[in-house]
């Protein structure tokens, strides 16, 4: 039997895709667990250019909260880069969720929120960057 080489691609890239999905889906480990929440990291998101990591987070809120508009969330993914040489973070990109572990509706996001700044070694990202680095 003969098959077509459109079809042959188009399954061949389909199965990548699939594939690739399955690898690429986040596996939150827990870091810290404080008064507002549980924060995790995807560690498998790790990645490393020029001394600088990155790493994708999550924190879980014990209670709703609300955004300036009044808008309802339970938790939020966030990218964090860290330079381990010079222990400082800054936060890439926020998202928050209507719903607990990262799902249910987009309710805001945020592009960068901070230039870099010293990392509190009481904060979660000292958590972070002692994991990551």
């Amino acid at each position: 039997m003969k098959l077509n080489p459109f079809i042959s691609l188009a399954v061949l890239v389909w199965a990548c895709g699939v594939s690739a999905g399955v690898h690429a889906s986040p596996k939150w480990e827990p870091i810290m667990n404080n008064p507002d929440g549980l924060f995790y990291i995807d560690a498998k998101s790790v990645t490393e250019e020029d001394g600088i990591k990155k790493v994708w987070s999550a924190l879980d809120y014990k209670k709703p909260q609300s955004t300036s508009n009044g808008k309802t969330y339970l938790s939020l993914q966030s990218q964090v880069q860290v330079n381990c040489k010079r222990k400082m973070a800054r936060v890439l990109h926020m998202t928050y969720y209507s719903e607990a572990m990262l799902k249910g509706d987009t309710v805001f996001r945020q592009g960068m929120l901070h230039e870099w700044l010293e990392i509190d070694p009481s904060s979660p990202i000292h958590k972070i960057a002692r994991k990551i680095c």
